[in-house]
């Protein structure tokens, strides 16, 4: 079995494992994988772990995040299971989740950012003029939104700043897109699901000549009027977490979903 490590500074702190069943390596400086690698394991946080997605892309290699971070949302498990993360691969005792890919496809000339997303793409306003997005499915109208921008997020993401927002908590598999307004200016709009098989299209205008557009830790300024479409990749991307560290786990330890003082020594509900 072959495995890479990939983060920050990994050259100069990690010791890579000895074993005779296993061979292992660090990613090169052109991000390119190895030919058979098996699994990527990355060291640091959940920017680290979506950074991955420019390294495993459409392959199907899966990964494994240790977080050496803050809040490792994203990651399967912590820096203390390093010494039993390779027996846990060896004997399949780990659990898998097939994270939803968003695609980004712009009209006019290509950006040249990396047109894929897990956590969410998002448009964001960058002066004091609120932008107008308007927003149809497949092709039908469904809202104009006033405000800072919008975000188009994936069930992994709904967890991320489309939760910031005010947008739902949404299981990993669930199949949907949410989109969710910032801050936005009309009383009537709300975070709204879709199911993942439709292109949402996207047209954004303002007083001001610039937004920015996010593809999760990626971004770049983009002129207006700007128009391009989200819709679900034609691959994903598969995680592995060990220990029991599954979804409702990781809301209630790390997001402390359910806490409340009133329940005495079991704090959360």
């Amino acid at each position: 079995m072959k495995v890479v490590f990939y983060g920050k500074d990994l050259h100069k702190d990690l010791h890579l494992p000895e074993r005779s069943d296993m061979t292992f390596s660090i990613l090169g400086e052109d991000r390119q994988l190895p030919p058979g690698t098996d699994l990527l394991v990355t060291i640091g946080g959940d920017g680290t772990f979506l950074k991955a997605l420019e390294i495993v892309k459409d392959s199907g290699i899966p990964i494994a995040g240790v977080n050496f971070g803050r809040l490792g949302f994203l990651t399967g498990c912590g820096p203390d299971f390093m010494g039993y993360l390779f027996d846990s691969v060896k004997a399949n005792d780990f659990s898998t989740t097939n994270h939803t890919v968003l695609s980004l496809v712009e009209e006019g000339e290509p950006s040249g950012v990396y047109p894929y997303a897990i956590n969410e793409i998002c448009i964001q306003r960058v002066g004091s003029a609120m932008l107008e997005v308007d927003v149809k499915m497949n092709g039908q109208p469904v809202a104009t939104y006033r405000g800072d921008g919008i975000i188009v997020a994936t069930p992994t993401g709904s967890t991320a700043y489309s939760l910031s927002v005010g947008g739902p908590i949404v299981f990993p598999q669930s199949g949907v897109l949410v989109l969710s307004p910032i801050a936005p200016h009309n009383l009537n709009v709300r975070p709204i699901v879709f199911p993942d098989q439709a292109a949402l299209e996207i047209q954004v205008k303002s007083r001001t000549s610039y937004a920015q557009l996010h593809l999760d830790n990626r971004s770049l300024k983009v002129a207006l009027p700007y128009s391009f479409k989200v819709q679900k990749a034609p691959f994903h991307v598969t995680s592995l977490s060990f220990a029991g560290n599954d979804f409702i786990s990781t809301l209630r330890e790390k997001l402390m979903m359910g806490f409340d003082k009133r329940n005495g020594g079991n704090e959360h509900a």
